[in-house]
């Protein structure tokens, strides 16, 4: 039987944001989103500010009825406090992100177990919190991603899936939540060197994103990785509808040259949502063993060996 590589996208919805205010195209984004999913045979995690899920709460249903994921996405000023997660003491994370789990609630029937922060920010409060909170997965970090000014800061943070330390974000540690990072090449820059360049389907086209994918699988090959997984990003501030649109073309783009390096590498492409490769993770990495690993210090140039 072939190795799997997971293949997911993650929708990151918010276009009822004050900065935009188009639930229209909120609405045609993702129920563009869903066709030109079942075009590829492929699945979306859609993550929701509050906003977003109390306008569109019928579709998103819908598309969970045909097999995509739904959870929360937060911008904290669209719920009147600061913008960046990060910044926020544990109290405020924990008060901000109940009442968008409660609002999440209303809309959805049920409180959503997958999140992701508003520009990746988090500080060493998040993962505790969120566990506390009852999510069990999710994107927060964002590898090598050095933005002080969003509050987000992740150095060499885990390029693949984690459970993260417990006080400190960048470590892994014992957390009961899966950090699912996206895909990204860190030796490509953007925004000042700020960024990685990364799987997200809006910022370079198809030809630059197989790169990026072509260099992540060969990564975590030579490195043997327990769980192999591309991750895409996008938003629904685009009008995936329209099938000349430049992103959806991109997309489609992204999702052949996936699946073209899978076959090369000999692995079976699998098509998940998020909470398809936590769960899938949790079998081959138990959280337990995770736990024991320890950091350990090169202590190599502490000794001298005398003639």
């Amino acid at each position: 039987m072939k190795k799997q590589i997971f293949f997911t996208i993650q929708i990151d919805c918010e276009s009822t944001q004050h900065a935009l205010r188009d639930p229209a195209l909120g609405e045609r984004a993702i129920r563009g989103l869903g066709d030109v999913f079942a075009r590829t045979a492929t699945k979306g995690t859609f993550l929701v500010i509050p906003g977003d899920i109390a306008v569109h709460a019928a579709i998103y249903k819908e598309l969970e009825a045909q097999g995509h994921e739904i959870g929360l996405h937060l911008h904290p000023a669209e719920m009147g406090m600061d913008e960046f997660l990060g910044v926020l003491s544990a109290d405020a994370q924990r008060t901000v992100i109940s009442e968008a789990m409660d609002r999440f609630a209303q809309a959805m029937g049920r409180k959503p177990l997958g999140f992701c922060p508003g520009y990746g920010s988090a500080n060493d409060f998040t993962f505790g919190v969120l566990e506390e909170l009852g999510f069990t997965h999710g994107l927060v970090s964002i590898p090598t991603r050095n933005l002080p000014q969003c509050a987000c800061v992740w150095g060499n943070s885990s390029l693949d899936p984690r459970y993260p330390h417990r006080y400190n974000r960048v470590l892994s540690g014992d957390v009961d939540f899966v950090d699912l990072p996206p895909t990204v090449d860190p030796e490509s820059r953007m925004w000042g060197g700020g960024h990685p360049q990364d799987l997200r389907v809006e910022l370079v086209d198809a030809k630059n994103h197989w790169y990026t994918m072509d260099k992540s699988v060969r990564r975590q090959i030579m490195q043997k990785t327990p769980l192999r997984q591309w991750h895409a990003i996008t938003h629904n501030v685009f009008d995936f509808s329209d099938p000349r649109n430049f992103r959806r073309e991109t997309y489609i783009g992204i999702v052949n040259g996936a699946r073209q390096i899978a076959e090369r590498e000999g692995l079976a492409f699998q098509p998940a949502t998020l909470a398809e490769i936590a769960a899938a993770y949790r079998k081959v990495v138990p959280r337990e063993t995770a736990a024991g690993q320890k950091l350990k210090l090169d202590t190599r140039g502490r000794t001298f060996n005398h003639p």
